[in-house]
């Protein structure tokens, strides 16, 4: 039997062990990516925070699109992604300005990561008993975004965000543009796999939450904030019911056609799950009344980025906005306007802000997990 008709006799693909080992070492180092946002929490940390994420982030949408549609795996390939995920660790650590190891040792292990994805796909190719279309993009993109890499380490620390942004650009755009329905071949993108790896990938965010609380607190020299400690059990919590007893509630499926879609949606819920999580994790370790003018307004965003993220899942699953979809986007984009607003106006920031916002959103995740738990009650009674 050959490689192609091994591949589609195995069916929908299920993630594995060896893809959840992998997830943990990627989430890890998502919030690790997060620590210069945490000690100092800004518009600049933050938008370098979101950079970092993204690209780490897309380093694991590669490796997963290659568990996607390859069924590989050996000796070689595992070696491959142990040494990726060591990469990826130390390239998280490295771009927080107050790590021990260096900027440059990031972008170093940056590249490594990047090196290690385009020989993942030099396997699935060598593998194959025909061309497959768009491989040779897949490999040569990484190396380029590698070299990019190998450069900034030259430049100064300054145009480190510039040059996260042209990994991202070079490395991802020519890959997603190969991945056009017609272009795949007998390899083509399995939607619900991926989105069982971006449902699992956020569930471990969403524990991650829980370690960021109990090192924000074990670290602190003042007073617990029980009520932020209890708040942040609740609101991570609401993330999961909100996700999976409603968006994804009896066994609904995101639309194949837009795994694009479905994959941008996770990135925001991910993001705004390390960042909200991170936000009440240090005012839950002092007892401190005021906090910097950005506080409140980039918690308000970290909500915005969930409601979001939420709304466009809602929407792919079902193909339509229900009223309370289009309410949802609306408290999204009001939630979005105060943080801004706060922002702009550099207001010395209260606890209550961010309080009142974490009771917002979760009062609002029960309202809806309810409503979906009354609407399959009642559904027996109305056949």
């Amino acid at each position: 039997m050959s490689y192609e008709e091994q591949f589609i006799a195995k069916g929908e693909r299920r993630a594995g062990w060896l893809e959840l080992f992998y997830d943990l070492a990627v989430v890890a180092a998502l919030a690790a990516s997060n620590d210069s946002f945490i000690e100092d929490p800004n518009v600049d940390s933050g938008l370098f925070a979101v950079l970092s994420l993204g690209t780490l982030f897309s380093f694991w949408f590669l490796t997963s699109l290659i568990h996607n549609r390859f069924p590989i795996d050996g000796l070689i390939y595992r070696g491959l992604l142990l040494i990726q995920m060591g990469s990826i660790l130390l390239a998280a650590i490295a771009i927080n300005a107050e790590a021990s190891i260096t900027w440059r040792d990031g972008l170093l292990s940056m590249a490594l990561a990047l090196v290690t994805i385009s020989c993942m796909f030099v396997i699935a190719a060598t593998r194959a008993d025909h061309r497959v279309p768009g491989i040779r993009v897949s490999i040569i993109s990484p190396l380029v975004g590698a070299l990019v890499c190998l450069f900034g380490a030259t430049l100064s620390r300054d145009l480190l965000p510039l040059v996260i942004a042209v990994v991202i650009s070079v490395t991802l755009v020519p890959i997603m543009f190969t991945l056009r329905k017609k272009d795949t071949g007998v390899f083509p993108i399995h939607p619900e796999h991926l989105r069982e790896r971006l449902g699992l990938l956020l569930l471990i965010a969403i524990g991650e939450g829980f370690i960021q609380l109990v090192v924000q607190i074990t670290n602190s020299e003042q007073l617990i904030d029980f009520r932020f400690f209890a708040l942040v059990l609740l609101f991570n919590l609401s993330i999961a019911a909100f996700y999976f007893d409603d968006v994804f509630a009896e066994n609904k499926l995101a639309n194949p056609r837009l795994w694009r879609v479905t994959v941008f949606a996770h990135f925001l819920l991910i993001l705004g799950v390390g960042a909200a999580v991170d936000e009440m994790a240090i005012f839950a370790g002092t007892t401190q009344s005021t906090w910097p003018p950005d506080s409140a307004g980039l918690f308000a965003l970290a909500v915005g980025a969930l409601l979001v993220g939420l709304t466009i899942l809602a929407w792919n699953t079902t193909g339509r906005l229900a009223p309370l979809d289009i309410a949802q986007g609306v408290l999204a984009a009001g939630v979005i306007g105060y943080g801004i607003f706060e922002i702009v106006l550099q207001h010395p920031q209260t606890r209550g802000g961010v309080l009142v916002l974490a009771v917002l959103f979760i009062a609002w995740s029960l309202l809806r997990v309810g409503l979906r738990f009354r609407s399959a009650k009642s559904a027996p009674v109305r056949n």
